[in-house]
């Protein structure tokens, strides 16, 4: 562009010389160069004109032909014209790709415009929520109706998915998660999520089903158990001593399992208890002196606490949780070590925080700890009598109570459990 810039301004002075010596010799030297400058200009503005038909015509073909500095922006104008033609079939060619992809998904994607409007669709969202063609441009909450998805939808919170199960759609429970990628346009993804949800549903039925079966035949092996040790006046022969103990043992570890099943299903399968003000001290208490029990005073255990710190929820829920806690302590430390547990009030909510100097925890375990039958040490567990299922009660509780559970810990530095409640 420089190039042609210098060429047409050499050009000018030349003419500007030439017709200075024509003037000279003529002896018109104002008219020479009035007229020489307006025929320069004329043809400088056909050049133009060929070059603006150019341009209305679409840029098609090769630009007119021109030099200096029209013929440097015709070139340009051509080589953009080019890049952009490019470009376009770059993005008609990912667009197409795309499109094959979203279509080859078995989640639906739905386009959605500014107005919460239909504006696209894959053939998965087609099947899965019955859309035809004549939805185009129709609102989502034509199409699903229920009060939950149209509160989703026109708050515009998509922090979490929603599911919901429509009518006429063969029972299927659908998930909906949705995000903004653009401040006009959002992207709904559909899944079906029946068979997770039936595979979930049986397996909380199995749970509570083998929990309450496992009660009976509990309760007889006690009773024989109980029934061969006797009266403690007649003597047991030597050879069952070491066998009933066993017994015993391994009765009453099944049975705190089947205690600690059955509270993970009742929690799992019915509603929050309406919720009472409760008192964490006095709550509490009576599970740190049954620990000290625990323990045979043989751990150091201090409670801190503020004069009064109260909540609403459900005492034995509560009372399970905190209990798991406090009991985790004890029986997963050694002999003298220092536990605390501390009860405050902050702005958020009650916190309540069960803390130890003891062995700690691997931090790689630390994501895991509240699955079910979680163990970072199985053979240490099994041998203190745990379930595996404790810090599971514990976070179920917590979540009907909208808390959270935060552990932090360090192998060989302690660990730290703390329970954060909303405030009342």
């Amino acid at each position: 562009m420089q190039h042609s810039l210098r060429v047409e301004l050499t050009r000018i002075a030349l003419l500007g010389i030439a017709l200075l010596v024509i003037g000279y010799f003529n002896g018109q030297t104002a008219l020479t160069l009035l007229v020489g400058g307006s025929l320069y200009m004329v043809w400088t503005l056909l050049k133009i004109r060929r070059l603006y038909r150019w341009l209305e015509d679409g840029a098609k073909g090769l630009p007119p032909e021109a030099s200096g500095v029209w013929g440097g922006i015709s070139d340009q104008l051509y080589r953009l014209q080019k890049r952009n033609t490019r470009a376009k079939t770059n993005f008609r060619a990912l667009v197409k790709r795309t499109r094959r992809i979203t279509s080859a998904l078995d989640e639906g994607l739905v386009i959605l415009d500014a107005e919460n409007c239909l504006d696209w669709w894959n053939p998965a969202a087609a099947e899965l929520l019955g859309l035809r063609e004549d939805a185009l441009n129709e609102p989502i909450t034509n199409m699903i109706r229920s009060p939950l998805f149209v509160s989703y939808i026109h708050q515009a919170e998509f922090k979490t998915p929603v599911e919901l199960t429509l009518p006429g759609r063969s029972q299927r429970v659908l998930q909906f998660s949705a995000k903004k990628f653009s401040p006009t346009e959002t992207a709904l993804i559909v899944r079906d999520v029946t068979r997770i949800r039936n595979l979930e549903q049986m397996r909380k039925d199995f749970v509570a089903n083998i929990s309450h079966e496992l009660r009976t035949p509990l309760t007889v092996l006690t009773g024989y158990v109980e029934t061969l040790r006797g009266d403690g006046q007649t003597p047991v022969p030597k050879t069952w001593t070491n066998a009933l103990s066993q017994m015993e043992d391994q009765v009453a570890r099944m049975n705190l399992l089947t205690e600690d099943l059955m509270m993970l299903s009742r929690l799992e399968s019915t509603n929050p208890s309406p919720h009472s003000n409760i008192d964490l001290v006095a709550l509490i208490t009576p599970i740190v002196e049954s620990a000290r029990a625990l323990g045979q005073d043989k751990h150091r255990i201090t409670v801190k606490t503020m004069a009064c710190v109260t909540l609403k929820g459900d005492p034995k829920e509560l009372h399970s949780a905190f209990s798991n806690l406090i009991y985790n302590a004890v029986k997963h430390n050694p002999e003298g070590c220092d536990i605390s547990v501390e009860i405050d009030q902050n702005e958020t909510g009650p916190v309540v925080t069960v803390r130890d100097n003891g062995i700690g925890i691997d931090s790689k375990h630390l994501p895991r700890l509240t699955e079910r039958f979680y163990r970072p040490d199985s053979g240490r567990s099994t041998e203190m009598g745990g379930t595996g299922l404790g810090l599971a009660i514990v976070k179920h509780v917590l979540g009907r109570h909208h808390a959270s559970l935060t552990i932090d810990s360090e192998l060989g530095k302690g660990a730290s459990f703390s329970c954060r409640f909303e405030a009342i």
